[in-house]
């Protein structure tokens, strides 16, 4: 398979790349370094340093390979940072991605895989395990930025036929 990662710089993507390079697939990373570090990027994935957000830069790279899925870690992380700058995670993790997603869907690129966070159910009672079931309470901006796209992922999966695992 021929994967487009974004994030791939980050802790959980790096360690995502490795994986799928180890299984064979090729992997090409989009991470614009503002959370992430160069070193933790696998040497057999094609990096490119670029933002998700970079429209035409992105549709270069879609127009150039013929990836199988996406998968998306890319975003901003700290749960405190979040609450002092709710705006900057809203742009980074929700208007940026949706730039990314809709680019991607316009290029016929309509498998998605989004890693998300058990922080969208909100605080849980200790000895309790959370059930995708259970109500929607993000606890800080960074899980609400999650589910606004989780939310849209869903959406567009009823509307244009995208198909998305979270």
């Amino acid at each position: 398979m021929n994967i487009l990662l974004t994030g791939g710089a980050g802790y959980i993507g790096s360690h995502t790349a490795l994986s799928l390079i180890d299984q064979g697939h090729r992997v090409t990373i989009i991470d614009n370094l503002v959370s992430g570090d160069k070193n933790l990027v696998p040497n057999k994935a094609t990096f490119y340093e670029n933002d998700i957000a970079d429209i035409k830069f992105v549709q270069k790279v879609l127009k150039e390979n013929k990836f199988d899925l996406v998968m998306h870690f890319a975003g901003l992380v700290k749960v405190e940072e979040s609450i002092k700058f709710p705006e900057k995670y809203n742009l980074y993790n929700v208007e940026k991605a949706k730039i990314f997603f809709q680019n991607c869907f316009d290029s016929g690129l309509n498998k998605v895989i989004f890693s998300s966070t058990a922080a969208i159910y909100g605080k849980a009672k200790s000895n309790t395990k959370v059930k995708e079931t259970d109500d929607l309470k993000p606890s800080n901006p960074y899980a609400l930025t999650k589910l606004k796209i989780e939310e849209f992922l869903i959406n567009l999966s009823f509307k244009k036929k995208v198909s998305c695992i979270i």
